[in-house]
């Protein structure tokens, strides 16, 4: 959803209600605001939409009109990518310390509309980079996409058994999202008429450095 509707030339991350904040931890995660053909809605299911069923509607916070369509530029248009996280378990091999051969590295992607992966052919993979600032050689690590706490316009991608080396410098937005034969897609239009964005490489780079 590069834009809003054909009237306007505003971003549609940009245009995210503003009193919405950019904290995991806040009831009002703009993390967890999204567009559909109704405007910018919230998830359904937390605190902010008024319910705890993820299965209700999505409450509406900014009501837009003129956003019905169905291609690249007509309505919400393709899903794009607005932001990118490590996720950072509490345990030894989920902190993103360093260990050997057990670590597990997961991070999550959201669209600003609702997603819709299907792996029938191949599983999404995404490659985050390693700076080998320790000497050690890891390498780069392969995450693959994992259903496990999928939200609307939130997908996770995890790897494990990796090792992790004090010093090293990890980095999401070097590479793009590879479909690996897998689709990602506009949920509300259904099916893969229209493919939602892959591209991370223009968002400002996320680095997490691996200490002890």
């Amino acid at each position: 959803m590069g834009l809003w509707g054909s009237a306007t030339t505003y971003d549609a991350a940009t245009n995210k209600p503003k009193f919405l904040h950019e904290d995991e931890n806040s009831d009002f995660n703009k993390g967890d605001s999204y567009a559909t053909q109704k405007g910018w809605v919230m998830q359904a299911g937390t605190p902010a939409s008024g319910n705890d069923n993820t299965s209700a509607d999505p409450e509406v916070l900014v009501a837009i009109g003129n956003l019905a369509g169905s291609t690249t530029t007509t309505g919400l248009r393709a899903p794009t990518v607005t932001d990118m996280r490590y996720i950072i378990g509490t345990t030894a091999n989920t902190d993103l310390t360093a260990l050997q051969g057990t670590a597990e590295i997961q991070v999550e992607i959201t669209w600003d509309e609702e997603v819709t992966v299907v792996t029938d052919g191949g599983t999404p993979t995404l490659i985050i980079a390693n700076g080998n600032e320790s000497g050690a050689a890891e390498g780069h690590y392969t995450l693959e996409y994992v259903v496990a706490n999928d939200t609307p316009n939130r997908k996770r991608f995890k790897g494990t058994s990796k090792s992790l080396s004090v010093g090293d410098v990890l980095t999401i937005g070097t590479n793009d999202i590879v479909l690996n034969t897998g689709t990602i897609s506009d949920t509300v239009l259904g099916g893969t008429a229209l493919a939602a964005s892959t591209v991370l490489s223009g968002l400002t780079a996320v680095t997490h450095t691996v200490l002890h």
